[in-house]
């Protein structure tokens, strides 16, 4: 699971997702949290944090999914 988050959202407080992060990662769920600073709910107020979440998102599945273009079940 990855979570992204912008530091002012105030719908998803970043308090909240390093809960969820924390919780994610006591159950030992491959968990990433990347926190983007002067953004709001979503990422991509500014086009080098759209590029940054595209990327990011591109290596999570490259990571985490199958060649059939599954996501790899947890063992």
């Amino acid at each position: 699971t990855m979570l992204m988050t912008g530091v002012n959202d105030l719908r998803t407080p970043m308090e909240q997702t390093e809960q969820f992060y924390r919780a994610l990662k006591l159950r030992k769920i491959p968990t990433a949290m990347i926190r983007f600073n002067d953004e709001w709910h979503g990422t991509s107020s500014k086009p080098s944090n759209f590029l940054r979440t595209q990327l990011y998102m591109r290596s999570w599945f490259k990571r985490y999914a199958s060649k059939e273009g599954k996501v790899a079940a947890r063992d």
